[in-house]
């Protein structure tokens, strides 16, 4: 990667640093051309963008996480509304739900693709923007799709399937990161700024859920503000358009104060490939198993996809099985060939300008990541689909006939997370961190991130054992599977698991984004963004098993079952992979980084 690279339009070239191995190890940004803190005004006189602040975060940031907020709105709208929406057109229940889950894992799967184009072709500013209007346009014609009188569900699966996993995938592997890359760490009070950053930007994720999940997935099915029943998703989905084009406006305006950095030449996903197919020739087993690993992780993927897109073919149990086998066996073998990269350092590659210890760098950082995105995963995924049917199952009345909804709760979540952020960033981790004699690290945070999480699991197996052994009412759940009743036990108790789960989420999910992009070669750091979002595709692959698995105990009619002894196995299988995440990144910590991180 010799030579220079232009940055986008208002800033100077911007030269990328070598060092004598000839790697990118460093960029150097438009705002250290012109000043520590600052980016070139157009009188050619230094800006300062980091002095202005919202809530401490620079004015500048408001702007991305604007993007964010209004993203996760949109999208929790269409995933919150899209299996009744497809059940009122004449989509089955099974139909309905898996192509749902396809659309969520497409949106990951895209970001391989997407991430490529940000890094060597259009930069993240650009990909963000035109990402975000490639999303704009999918919910417009989802929007139109949904118009009374025309339903045409056809015309909304090419929305929120074609267009609006397209523009997620563009602005997810890169916005974090472009945010983050805002902030000049050589200055002390903004490294610690930019950790705190990402608590914000997951805080933005959260705002535009509570907003999708308290108010507009009810108004889709049932009108609301003026808006009659009959309009209710047309209405949501104009509200969703609306806010992502709007996002995308915001966002521009702050085009003159960014600090952009430039395109790659060249991919370092390509470089990576490059080095690992290198070593498999020569013999490396840990290099065939890395090979191996990625191809099943991407097949397990494509499994996973068809499965959702056809739930009722007779191939459909054999896709969930085959999805389960090479998500785990892609992920042991990646994990493996990952601990140890003295395989891949130990070469030098003619022509090759990402040297080997860039390569292992990145690498070194897998066994973290994806173990701890399962660990957390597995409690998670209690949430994301038993919490709901549980709830569904108590007593959800509101008044007259009027019932709350199971995924009213998952507000729960979401509020926790936004009244928590602020207490945690501007009291409890100071507080904890002086207690602790500095030592209150990613390590430590993320297990005070578990510690919640399992507190809720178990809170959630309680109310699960109270609600069985309750009196059933002689009122069915608008929510639960067809004809089924209520319990006595009052649905408003879910309010604390999800409350809990989501103070787990402020402590694991922000730390690990932050991890990554601090340990990341810095030409790397969009690669990191996508590998966590493949990670959670992966992880949802592994999870339908397990709920494939559990059937007998989680039948239709929870009265019927034991759902506690699901969440039980995942508080296991969470404190088992969470001691191998663990065991990884003090290993990763003892090893250190060979690359310069900037």
């Amino acid at each position: 990667m010799g030579g220079t690279s232009k940055a986008e339009e208002g800033s100077a070239p911007i030269p990328m640093k070598k060092e004598s191995g000839g790697s990118l190890l460093e960029y150097t940004s438009s705002r250290k051309a012109y000043g520590a803190t600052g980016v070139k005004g157009s009188a050619g006189s230094v800006v300062d963008t980091t002095q202005t602040s919202f809530c401490g975060v620079p004015a500048i940031c408001v702007c991305i996480l604007v993007v964010e907020l209004c993203e996760r709105l949109a999208f929790y709208t269409f995933t919150g509304t899209q299996e009744f929406y497809l059940e009122k057109n004449g989509y089955s229940l099974s139909e309905a739900g898996g192509l749902n889950a396809a659309m969520s894992t497409l949106c990951m799967a895209w970001a391989l693709v997407i991430g490529w184009i940000a890094d060597v072709w259009l930069g993240r500013y650009k990909t963000i923007v035109i990402f975000g209007l490639v999303y704009a346009f999918g919910a417009a014609v989802s929007t139109m799709a949904a118009w009374p009188g025309l339903g045409n569900p056809r015309m909304y699966l090419i929305g929120v399937m074609v267009f609006v996993p397209m523009g997620t995938a563009g602005i997810k592997a890169n916005i974090s990161n472009f945010g983050a890359d805002q902030y000049d760490v050589s200055i002390p009070s903004q490294k610690e700024a930019q950790e705190k950053f990402f608590n914000w930007f997951y805080l933005a994720i959260n705002l535009g859920s509570a907003v999708a999940y308290g108010y507009l997935t009810t108004m889709g099915s049932n009108g609301g503000l003026g808006v009659p029943k009959e309009y209710g998703y047309f209405a949501v989905y104009l509200i969703a358009s609306v806010c992502m084009l709007g996002a995308v406006g915001i966002f521009v305006s702050g085009r003159e104060h960014y600090r952009i950095q430039p395109v790659l030449r060249r991919s370092p996903l390509d470089s990576i490939l490059n080095h690992v197919v290198s070593a498999t020739k020569k013999g490396s087993s840990k290099g065939f198993a890395m090979c191996f690993g990625s191809i099943l992780l991407m097949l397990s993927i494509v499994f996973s996809v068809a499965e959702a897109l056809q739930p009722e073919s007779p191939w459909a149990h054999y896709l969930v099985g085959a999805a389960f086998a090479a998500a785990a066996l892609g992920s042991v073998n990646l994990i493996g060939s990952a601990v140890d990269t003295s395989w891949i350092e130990s070469q030098e590659l003619e022509g090759e300008e990402v040297t080997a210890e860039d390569v292992g760098a990145f690498l070194r950082l897998l066994p973290t990541l994806i173990l701890g995105n399962l660990c957390f995963g597995a409690l998670y995924n209690s949430m994301q689909y038993w919490y709901q049917q549980q709830a569904c199952q108590m007593d959800l009345r509101i008044t007259g006939n009027q019932q709350f909804a199971g995924s009213f709760f998952m507000i729960a979540d979401c509020l926790g997370i936004v009244v928590a952020t602020p207490i945690a960033l501007g009291y409890l981790n100071p507080f904890l961190d002086r207690t602790l004699g500095g030592r209150f690290g990613h390590g430590t945070k993320f297990g005070v991130g578990m510690t919640f999480a399992v507190m809720s699991v178990l809170m959630s197996a309680n109310l699960e054992v109270t609600r069985r052994s309750a009196a059933v009412l002689d009122i069915v759940s608008n929510c639960a599977p067809e004809g089924v009743k209520m319990s006595e036990t009052g649905a408003v108790w879910m309010f604390l698991p999800f409350l809990l789960m989501g103070i787990g989420e402020i402590y694991t999910q922000p730390v690990l984004m932050h991890w990554a992009y601090s340990n990341s070669p810095p030409a790397m750091r969009t690669l990191a963004a996508v590998v966590t979002l493949l990670i959670g595709a992966v992880s949802n692959a592994l999870f339908t098993v397990q709920i494939a698995a559990l059937g007998p105990y989680v039948p239709n009619n929870l009265n019927d079952g034991h759902l506690e002894y699901g969440y039980y196995m995942n508080v296991a299988l969470g404190m088992v992979l969470y001691g191998g995440f663990l065991s990884a990144l003090g290993r990763f910590e003892r090893h250190g980084t060979a690359a310069s991180i900037a």
